[in-house]
C-alpha cells in the first residue's frame, strides 16, 4: 500500500469536491481511475485509500 500523506489527502479531496460529478461516481475504483488518467494522483494509490477520502467527504 502506497503512502497516502495527508497532504496528498486532502489535495485529492479539495479536487473531488471541486469536481463534483467525478465524487458522484461513488465507486472508488472508478473515481481513482479517473484521477489517474488525469495526472492527478499517482497511480500507486489504491482504490481503499480513495475509498477513505470518499467517507471522509460525506461526512462533512
Amino acid at each position: 500500500m502506497s503512502c497516502l500523506t495527508r497532504s496528498l489527502q486532502q489535495n485529492l479531496r479539495r479536487y473531488l469536491m471541486s469536481h463534483g460529478d467525478m465524487a458522484d461516481a461513488k465507486a472508488p475504483e472508478t473515481v481513482r481511475e479517473k484521477l489517474v488518467e488525469l495526472g492527478v494522483c499517482p497511480s500507486d494509490v489504491t482504490p481503499d485509500q480513495v475509498s477513505i477520502i470518499l467517507k471522509s467527504m460525506s461526512l462533512n
